[in-house]
Protein backbone atom coordinates (compact mmCIF):
# COMPACT_ATOMS: atom_id res chain seq x y z
CA UNK A 1 0.00 0.00 0.00
CA UNK A 2 3.14 2.57 0.93
CA UNK A 3 4.68 1.45 -2.45
CA UNK A 4 2.04 3.75 -4.32
CA UNK A 5 3.62 6.81 -2.82
CA UNK A 6 7.15 6.26 -4.18
CA UNK A 7 5.21 5.34 -7.82
CA UNK A 8 3.28 8.14 -7.85
CA UNK A 9 6.32 10.38 -6.49
CA UNK A 10 8.18 8.88 -9.18
CA UNK A 11 5.66 9.81 -11.61
CA UNK A 12 5.62 13.19 -10.17
CA UNK A 13 9.31 13.98 -11.23
CA UNK A 14 9.02 12.66 -14.49
CA UNK A 15 6.54 14.96 -15.08
CA UNK A 16 8.57 18.17 -13.39
CA UNK A 17 11.74 17.02 -15.91
CA UNK A 18 9.11 17.24 -18.80
CA UNK A 19 7.56 20.25 -18.00
CA UNK A 20 11.56 21.35 -17.47
CA UNK A 21 11.99 20.44 -21.15
CA UNK A 22 8.93 21.57 -22.64
CA UNK A 23 9.60 24.97 -20.92
CA UNK A 24 12.93 25.29 -22.00
CA UNK A 25 12.42 24.57 -25.45
CA UNK A 26 10.01 27.31 -25.74
CA UNK A 27 11.84 29.70 -23.91
CA UNK A 28 14.70 28.75 -26.65
CA UNK A 29 12.80 28.69 -29.77
CA UNK A 30 13.77 32.17 -31.71
CA UNK A 31 17.48 31.67 -30.88
CA UNK A 32 19.94 30.63 -33.70
CA UNK A 33 23.51 28.83 -34.16
CA UNK A 34 25.69 28.25 -36.83
CA UNK A 35 24.79 25.59 -39.18
CA UNK A 36 27.23 22.45 -38.47
CA UNK A 37 29.59 21.71 -40.48
CA UNK A 38 29.42 17.54 -41.88
CA UNK A 39 32.05 16.77 -38.75
CA UNK A 40 29.20 18.20 -36.42
CA UNK A 41 31.52 21.23 -35.43
CA UNK A 42 30.54 24.78 -35.79
CA UNK A 43 34.43 26.61 -35.58
CA UNK A 44 34.05 29.60 -33.76
CA UNK A 45 30.50 30.62 -34.15
CA UNK A 46 27.98 29.78 -31.38
CA UNK A 47 25.94 26.21 -31.61
CA UNK A 48 21.91 26.51 -32.33
CA UNK A 49 20.26 25.15 -28.93
CA UNK A 50 19.57 21.65 -28.54
CA UNK A 51 15.70 21.26 -28.34
CA UNK A 52 14.72 18.05 -25.20
CA UNK A 53 12.26 15.62 -25.12
CA UNK A 54 11.84 13.08 -21.90
CA UNK A 55 12.05 9.79 -22.50
CA UNK A 56 10.22 7.74 -19.53
CA UNK A 57 11.36 4.04 -18.87
CA UNK A 58 10.53 1.29 -15.96
CA UNK A 59 12.39 1.74 -12.82
CA UNK A 60 10.13 -1.11 -11.13
CA UNK A 61 8.52 0.14 -9.00
CA UNK A 62 7.71 3.56 -10.71
CA UNK A 63 9.38 5.72 -13.23
CA UNK A 64 12.58 7.25 -14.54
CA UNK A 65 12.77 9.96 -16.29
CA UNK A 66 15.82 10.73 -19.14
CA UNK A 67 16.39 14.06 -21.09
CA UNK A 68 16.87 12.88 -24.30
CA UNK A 69 17.54 14.95 -27.73
CA UNK A 70 15.30 15.96 -30.53
CA UNK A 71 16.54 15.08 -33.46
CA UNK A 72 16.96 16.56 -36.37
CA UNK A 73 17.94 19.11 -33.63
CA UNK A 74 17.74 22.35 -36.31
CA UNK A 75 16.35 23.74 -39.43
CA UNK A 76 17.63 25.94 -41.43
CA UNK A 77 16.20 29.81 -41.57
CA UNK A 78 17.29 32.50 -43.96
CA UNK A 79 18.81 35.10 -41.51
CA UNK A 80 21.43 37.31 -43.44
CA UNK A 81 21.96 39.86 -40.28
CA UNK A 82 22.42 36.94 -37.74
CA UNK A 83 25.61 37.43 -36.63
CA UNK A 84 25.74 33.19 -36.52
CA UNK A 85 24.83 33.20 -40.83
CA UNK A 86 27.05 31.08 -43.31
CA UNK A 87 27.92 32.81 -46.38
CA UNK A 88 24.58 31.74 -47.94
CA UNK A 89 23.15 33.83 -45.41
CA UNK A 90 21.35 30.76 -43.78
CA UNK A 91 21.33 30.35 -39.53
CA UNK A 92 20.19 26.76 -37.47
CA UNK A 93 17.19 27.29 -35.55
CA UNK A 94 15.88 24.55 -33.09
CA UNK A 95 13.52 22.26 -33.83
CA UNK A 96 10.80 22.97 -31.83
CA UNK A 97 7.10 22.95 -32.41
CA UNK A 98 4.97 24.92 -30.43
CA UNK A 99 1.91 23.28 -30.90
CA UNK A 100 3.63 20.00 -29.98
CA UNK A 101 5.38 21.62 -26.95
CA UNK A 102 1.89 23.45 -25.57
CA UNK A 103 0.18 19.76 -25.69
CA UNK A 104 3.38 18.21 -23.96
CA UNK A 105 2.30 20.70 -21.29
CA UNK A 106 -0.88 19.85 -20.94
CA UNK A 107 -0.53 16.36 -20.55
CA UNK A 108 2.14 16.64 -17.92
CA UNK A 109 0.11 19.05 -16.05
CA UNK A 110 -2.90 16.44 -15.93
CA UNK A 111 -0.19 13.37 -15.33
CA UNK A 112 1.15 15.37 -12.23
CA UNK A 113 -2.51 16.20 -11.36
CA UNK A 114 -3.58 12.08 -11.51
CA UNK A 115 -0.07 11.14 -9.26
CA UNK A 116 -1.41 14.27 -6.70
CA UNK A 117 -4.65 12.42 -6.26
CA UNK A 118 -2.44 8.85 -5.92
CA UNK A 119 -1.24 10.57 -3.31
CA UNK A 120 -3.80 12.31 -1.52
CA UNK A 121 -5.89 8.85 -1.53
CA UNK A 122 -3.02 7.29 0.04
CA UNK A 123 -3.15 9.49 2.59
CA UNK A 124 -6.57 9.34 3.26
CA UNK A 125 -6.99 5.47 3.30
CA UNK A 126 -3.98 5.65 5.81
CA UNK A 127 -5.59 8.20 7.92
CA UNK A 128 -8.77 6.10 7.68
CA UNK A 129 -6.77 2.50 8.76
CA UNK A 130 -5.40 4.34 11.34
CA UNK A 131 -8.61 5.93 12.83
CA UNK A 132 -9.94 2.52 12.91
CA UNK A 133 -7.63 1.45 15.11
CA UNK A 134 -8.20 3.49 18.01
Amino acid sequence: MVGSIGIALSGMTAQTRRLDASASNVANVRSTGAIPAADGTTGDRRAAYQPLAVAQTDANPGTRASFTPITPAYLQDYAPDDSAADADGMVATPNVDLAKERVNQIAANRAYGANIAVVRTQDEMLTSLLDSKV
